[in-house]
């Protein structure tokens, strides 16, 4: 007999209650419950094995990109026809308008739980699915496709990473960089563009490795993921320092997603996503 464990919604509240900034509490409290709902309602269609609801979920810009034959199939691969007996969810946290899920289920015949994670973004058309682990690969990847509104975008995130606000936000904090020095991986987004006033030098990792020139700096950055969906857009930026700690190791990387929202034909600076 199946078996879905519901999420405590009060519990998830409570827990939830000061993430959020900037809105009331009220508007909050809404917000988590809605998510709460739409996770559940992702959960249930797993164990149901309804794709077509999962694939109403998506945000918009997935679905223009991927068509819903593509995502039945890859759904398929990853549940291979197996009966799945229990299942639970949980809302891990709430980071500006993003919602990272946690969903584990058990199919028949099997003890391990099977893991899949779920980004979320709360759009104004509500909560809307960004990503599933486990069943999507990178070759579902989407939103990366107008190469001059990445190129905008990414140059606002970065603007905001290295801003005083920006860096600030890094324990322990970095100073605000004299070169703007960016790794060049051929990535979507990049572009030879200026990050306010400040000089900015590209490189590789190869020319590091190999001994280039880079200037003096505290760290450098690369641009993990810029990715467009509709009216918002997510940079993902690593910032890897140059340093190393007291023991002669290499500083942790850090990193920062910065989410954007578009006003007009410009992109702006609207919240900070996960902090890492």
């Amino acid at each position: 007999m199946l078996v879905i464990q519901r999420g405590r919604l009060l519990l998830l509240f409570a827990s939830l209650a000061g993430v959020a900034f900037g809105i009331s509490p009220a508007a909050r409290l809404k917000s988590n419950y809605e998510l709460a709902l739409q996770t559940e309602r992702l959960t249930e269609a797993l164990v149901s094995n309804d794709s077509r609801d999962i694939y109403r979920v998506f945000t918009p810009a997935f679905s223009a990109e991927h068509s819903f034959a593509r995502f039945d199939s890859a759904l398929a691969r990853w549940s291979r026809g197996r009966r799945i007996v229990r299942a639970s969810h949980k809302v891990v946290e709430i980071k500006g308008p993003a919602g990272y899920v946690s969903s584990w289920l058990v199919f028949e015949g099997e003890h391990d739980y099977n893991y899949v994670y779920q980004s979320w973004l709360n759009t104004a058309h509500g909560w809307r699915l960004v990503w599933l682990s486990h069943i999507l690969d990178t070759t579902f990847a989407y939103g990366q496709i107008d190469s001059v509104e990445l190129a905008r975008a990414a140059e606002v995130g970065l603007r905001y990473v290295v801003s005083k606000p920006g860096l600030a936000r890094f324990r322990p904090g970095f100073s605000r960089p004299d070169t703007v020095v960016i790794l060049r991986y051929n990535r979507p987004g990049e572009g030879d563009y200026q990050v306010d006033s400040l000089p900015t030098y590209w490189t590789s990792m190869s020319q590091i490795t190999a001994g280039g020139h880079v200037p003096r700096t505290q760290f450098l950055l690369r641009l993990a993921l810029v990715r467009l969906m509709d009216d918002i857009a997510l940079v993902a930026v690593d910032v890897i320092p140059t340093g190393r700690d007291q023991e002669g190791k290499t500083s942790r990387r850090r990193g920062m997603e910065v989410y954007l929202e578009r006003v007009g034909g410009n992109w702006r600076f609207r919240d900070v996503g996960k902090i890492w």
